[in-house]
């Protein structure tokens, strides 16, 4: 028995050398593991994920949602709807919220012994990480953009003549957390009419385009100079 354990103290002996390469690259292996998981929560904490849906309904009535899936919290700053037709398509800026007549919300229209919220006035203001913006419904962007544009919509939504609505996209841009540079979201809607007559919404993409390079902030610049080139009503 002492024999056979001379022996193989002596072949750990020998090789010792090669147990401790072993051991060194298995100790890389892990380190090089935990660095790459390191790696990957740190990225996750710095990329920025806005998610745009339907809440409440899948037709043209339903909530637009703004959801911020980020690790860290965004500031909506800007909120757009881009109005595709059959004959022309325009960008409107529909951050702040407008009355039936198309003039933005004001105080005076409010009781003045209740609590206001600013969300009954713009679409923009902070969410944390996890958290939700009910928009408006999608009519409501629908006719904003309808008023800036001199185009009004009846109750079915649809246009005076042979033109008809195509569809919808709903842009922003955001500044998330502490990053210098904003950040943007996209998403389209195509509009489609059911059978018993309700304004569906079809989203063209099951995920919602997010703009967070060096060049997709570029789309970004020009939404802004688009919306600059637009004539106030």
């Amino acid at each position: 028995m002492f024999s056979s354990l001379d022996s193989l103290w002596q072949w750990i002996t020998e090789n010792a050398s090669t147990f401790s390469g072993i051991t060194s690259v298995g100790m890389l292996i892990i380190w090089a593991a935990y660095l790459q998981m390191l790696l990957h929560n740190f990225r996750m904490q710095r990329r920025p994920q806005i998610i745009i849906n339907r809440g409440k309904g899948r037709d043209i009535n339903s909530v637009c949602l703004f959801s911020n899936m980020s690790k860290q919290s965004v500031f909506i700053d800007l909120v757009m709807a881009r109005i595709t037709t059959s004959k022309t398509q325009w960008l409107c800026n529909v951050t702040d919220i407008v009355d039936d007549s198309g003039q933005p919300v004001s105080l005076d229209g409010h009781d003045k012994g209740r609590d206001i919220s600013l969300r009954e006035f713009t679409r923009q203001g902070p969410m944390v990480s996890g958290d939700y913006m009910e928009a408006g419904t999608f009519g409501n962007m629908i006719r904003q953009a309808g008023f800036a544009r001199g185009i009004e919509f009846d109750e079915n939504h649809d246009i005076a003549g042979d033109d008809e609505l195509v569809s919808i996209e709903i842009s922003l841009i955001a500044n998330f957390g502490a990053e210098r540079h904003q950040i943007g979201a996209r998403r389209t809607f195509h509009i489609q009419k059911a059978d018993d007559g309700r304004v569906l919404l079809i989203p063209d993409d099951a995920r919602t385009e997010q703009f967070k390079t060096r060049r997709q902030r570029r789309t970004l610049q020009r939404w802004r100079r688009e919306l600059e080139d637009v004539p106030d009503k």
